[in-house]
């Protein structure tokens, strides 16, 4: 019997939701075991039998297989994602032969953009054609109502739908139904799903598409509201309004805010689809104010980040408290999210991404990489120039124009700090108290010049650039590069060729366009295993 996905409907992230499902499909162990290829195509010939004809788990193991075969180009494997996201975009139902229900009870919780998963028991483009079908299968709702308490799922997309229609439609299944008189609204064992699905080609449509009849397998696990003096006190409230399990984590329920911190609902995407897990080391090579780590480290994954911006890492004059929460200090460091939400803390460094810090002669050692560089007005790549002769060594097409006032020469700051060091080191012969302080002013001129630090204005296709060649070292075999590319639309194709890369599989990239003529990519990137 086939299953039925249900997908979000998201405004901003719709295009994500294959390469999310694949994803978390492989993270709860999918495509492991080994199954019989006769069983297989009995299996899929009673499913084209019956009218399904779209074998869409035969499409999720050829974008595996794309990833990881040796045998197939780039070209091919680029094709092969884009022909399932393309597929179904727009689509907000999709069939799967997919049949184990644990599994789908872990993939709903963590989805962000899958509503939930039911058992297709029947399908039609009216009721009659839904009742008249049903009433063939009585012994499915024997089997699944008997002596349990149970609850209808209705839902509608494309049109709002009344409580009184509710009702009635539900109503209509009266015949079947009428025997299971246990019905629990508040702790059922099982759900029955209703779901309507309307025409979209018009706006106002009214035209139904289809009706799908079916068990719930899985839904996404809601949590109750717990604020309700936010909503209008003339607005009637039946129960507790519920919402979506991640938006505890949203932006604005955060102690620290920083200026472009990466969206909430973007960032778990971005987790899952990097198959993040418990115990993984996840690396954020653009850290600022750490939003991806604390999504990161909510999945219990062990966190590292680095940031050229010392600033952001401290919470200087760029982040600032959130308005709407009590605050016991004014600390504004990147730390202080993770440690509202009782989570690991990361490690962070202060470094140039240009000039890699990591020592690449060890053993891959980071399991996921996921980052948003900077990019635009409110933040920019920039990197680190000590001289005149390095900065000239930057390529031309690396720079962007900027002006470059207000800017120390470290050579200066160093050359200072050494006179300092050397008049520090006669005083601490002399006091031990003088070591203390003397030590504690170096560390504070240290910090000071690495704030002064001259920099420059970097393109962002370099940064790219440097991105990739980091992460090719310390990425260990198959671990997964996830990160947002800007683009401009005219140019997306060319755009796209900066990701090729030899030590790199491209497994998808999902558009989300911000005008007519500008967008950014999320790109997933498997590293290659390497030649023993």
């Amino acid at each position: 019997m086939p299953f039925l996905i249900w997908f979000s409907s998201h405004n901003k992230y719709d295009d994500c939701k294959i390469s999310e499902l694949n994803s978390l499909l492989e993270i709860y162990g999918y495509g492991k075991k080994e199954y019989d290829e006769k069983e297989k195509k009995k299996e899929n010939d009673k499913y084209k039998d019956e009218g399904y004809n779209i074998n869409h788990i035969e499409l999720f193991e050829a974008v595996k297989k794309s990833s990881v075969s040796k045998n197939i180009e780039w070209e091919e494997k680029f094709k092969v994602s884009r022909m399932i996201t393309n597929k179904f975009r727009n689509e907000v139902f999709l069939k799967t032969n997919i049949s184990e229900e644990d599994l789908w009870v872990n993939v709903i919780s963590r989805s962000v953009l899958i509503k939930g998963v039911i058992e297709l028991w029947s399908e039609g483009n009216s009721y009659n054609e839904i009742l008249k079908e049903l009433l063939l299968k009585k012994d499915l709702f024997e089997k699944t109502l008997k002596d349990k308490k149970w609850c209808f799922c209705f839902n509608s997309y494309g049109k709002i739908i009344n409580q009184e229609e509710k009702v009635d439609k539900m109503n209509f299944f009266k015949i079947l139904l009428e025997p299971y008189t246990n019905i629990d609204l508040i702790n059922p064992q099982v759900q029955i799903g209703l779901i309507e699905e309307y025409e979209q080609e018009n706006y106002h449509s009214t035209i139904l598409k289809k009706v799908y009849f079916g068990k719930c397998i899985a839904l996404r696990r809601n949590q109750y509201m717990n604020n309700l003096n936010k909503i209008k006190k003339d607005h009637k409230i039946i129960g507790k309004p519920k919402i979506a399990w991640w938006t505890s984590y949203a932006l604005n329920k955060r102690p620290i805010l920083g200026p472009t911190t990466t969206d909430n609902d973007l960032a778990f995407i971005m987790c899952n689809i990097a198959k993040i897990k418990k115990g993984h080391i996840v690396l954020d090579p653009f850290v600022g104010s750490g939003g991806l780590l604390v999504t990161s480290s909510i999945f219990d994954a062990i966190c590292i980040g680095n940031d050229i911006d010392i600033r952001l890492l401290k919470g200087y004059k760029l982040s600032y408290l959130n308005p709407h929460m009590k605050h016991k200090s004014n600390n504004k460091s990147i730390f202080q999210n993770f440690i509202y939400y009782n989570l690991n803390i990361p490690e962070i460094i202060v470094s140039d991404n240009s000039k890699p810090i990591w020592n690449f002669f060890h053993k891959p050692w980071v399991d996921a990489i996921i980052t948003d560089p900077p990019y635009g007005n409110r933040a920019t790549v920039r990197i680190c120039v000590t001289n005149n002769v390095e900065m000239n060594g930057v390529q031309n097409n690396d720079i962007l124009p900027t002006s470059l006032k207000n800017h120390q020469d470290i050579n200066d700051n160093n050359n200072n700090n050494d006179d300092d060091n050397n008049n520090n080191d006669d005083d601490n012969n002399n006091n031990d108290d003088n070591n203390f302080c003397s030590n504690e002013e170096q560390l504070k001129k240290k910090e000071k010049n690495i704030s002064n630090a001259k920099t420059i204005t970097y393109n962002c296709i370099s940064a790219v650039k440097d991105l990739l060649n980091i992460a090719s070292y310390v990425l260990v075999d198959n671990g997964m590069l996830v990160f947002l590319f800007p683009i401009q639309l005219d140019t997306i194709q060319e755009e796209i060729n900066i990701l090729k890369h030899p030590d790199f599989y491209l497994i998808s990239y999902d558009l989300q366009t911000f005008t007519p003529i500008t967008g950014r990519l999320i790109v997933s990137m498997q590293r290659k295993a390497r030649n023993a």
